[in-house]
């Protein structure tokens, strides 16, 4: 019970922040059936298990999600091809939270600030990177640990750059046309020096040692691995190591700008490295203005006799924004539309011409809570009286949810996602034969 309230109060304040910035935001997901079916038969899922796919899709093509902010809380509602299907209206005051819902016509459930509280506190502790037990990382006390190591490692990666004498000419990327080059060489052996510097300063100063161990083994808590404390220093050098045995062994750029701008913009760099005679990375970065930017890079290298190629671009212009990743057949892509009332994005997966998923987010100014948060007619429940494990007080609240919130929710589900009778056709013959 105690988990299901800490999921209910953490979906509560997410679904309400998204809506910090609007009145109302309602949230629409679309998934391609037939690249979803194709790419999970790809991954080898049993044809028998296929058989929840088209229900499950149908189910999420329909949903609709709305949260709906006022002075004192929120109303949160699903819907299903646009009929109302799940109301859940929330207010808050010094004492805590009072829940209603149409799932639970009959009942008012509250919740005290304390509990309220103690959740959240389970909630942060353990979300990834977070402090408390089993190690963490506070933010602060990091960059008052590390700044005094990485800021002369930072100079010094700087400083490794030099530039040559500018080459004028007329040279035109993407569109833009500009009339000075500067040749760049980057001294590697500074690098691999500084950076030798920074692992020795490190592994030296047992309070650096001791918050890097702290947030390698709340990381490892939070991921579920095994954290092997015992030989942690020696992993880390280790790891460093072998970081720094993957550096290239030569870094060059060409940087071009137009003389006539006065502001640096726009501006190109291109630039490779090269690890011995079979490896190689090569990247650009155009800025246009403010706002505006399309940079990328390939690496090739070899896997014995077979050469890898890896793609990967990222792009913002007039609003939107475009990101991707390819490697051999693998593709993936994002692509993000933004307006004064929105956004849109579309996810691509395997298939870089038709988006696997796509997201329509709309923000509008104004919006009620339809949905009175009162007593009047109801049972009042508190949650910790629920959470004491005293049945007799969840029989009621379970009871008006079969007798009246189920029997309407399955109505507008069979009304609206007809292939969600198949599904719950299955899972109650699976549950009947369990």
């Amino acid at each position: 019970m105690k988990k299901l309230l800490a999921l209910i109060v953490a979906l509560m304040m997410a679904l309400t922040c998204m809506s910090a910035l609007a009145d109302n935001v309602y949230t629409k997901v679309t998934i391609d059936g037939d690249l979803a079916k194709g790419l999970l038969a790809g991954f080898g899922v049993p044809e028998d298990q296929m058989a929840i796919v088209d229900p499950v899709i149908a189910l999420v093509n329909a949903l609709g999600v709305s949260v709906t902010t006022v002075a004192d809380g929120a109303q949160i509602d699903l819907d299903l091809n646009g009929e109302s299907a799940v109301s859940l209206g929330v207010a808050m005051d010094a004492e805590g939270a009072k829940l209603v819902s149409n799932l639970i016509p009959n009942y008012l459930v509250t919740v005290s600030q304390e509990t309220i509280n103690q959740v959240m506190e389970q909630v942060a502790a353990n979300m990834p990177g977070a402090g408390g037990e089993g190690g963490g990382m506070d933010m602060g006390a990091m960059m008052e640990t590390f700044g005094g190591y990485f800021q002369p490692w930072f100079e010094a990666c700087a400083s490794a750059g030099q530039p040559g004498d500018p080459v004028s000419g007329e040279y035109e990327f993407e569109g833009y046309k500009f009339d000075t080059m500067v040749p760049v060489t980057v001294d590697m052996a500074v690098i691999t020096e500084a950076t030798q510097k920074l692992i020795d300063d490190l592994s030296a100063d047992p309070a650096a040692m001791a918050a890097i161990k702290g947030f390698a083994q709340g990381f490892a808590k939070n991921s579920g691995e095994t954290f092997d404390e015992a030989n942690f220093e020696e992993s880390f050098k280790a790891g460093m190591q072998e970081w720094m045995a993957h550096f290239p062994d030569t870094v060059t750029a060409e940087f071009y700008t137009d003389s006539t701008d006065d502001d640096g913009m726009p501006f190109y760099l291109q630039g490779e490295s090269v690890w011995g005679e079979e490896s190689g990375f090569t990247y650009y970065m155009l800025f246009v203005e403010e706002g505006n930017m399309d940079m990328g890079y390939q690496m090739t290298a070899k896997d014995g006799d077979e050469e890898v190629t890896m793609q990967a671009g990222f792009t913002m212009k007039d609003g939107g924004m475009t990101a991707y990743f390819s490697m051999g057949e693998m593709y993936m892509g994002l692509v993000m539309s933004f307006s004064e009332d929105g956004f849109a994005m579309d996810v691509y997966f395997m298939d870089p011409d038709k988006p696997l998923v796509s997201l329509i987010v709309t923000s509008v100014a104004g919006g009620e809570r339809t949905l009175p948060v009162d007593g009047e007619g109801k049972t009042v429940l508190a949650i910790e009286e629920a959470m004491s494990g005293e049945g007799e007080a969840m029989q009621g609240l379970a009871g008006d949810f079969m007798a009246n919130g189920m029997g309407a929710l399955m109505g507008t589900l069979s009304q609206q996602v007809p292939e969600i009778a198949g599904l719950m056709g299955m899972m109650s013959g699976g549950a009947m034969a369990g």
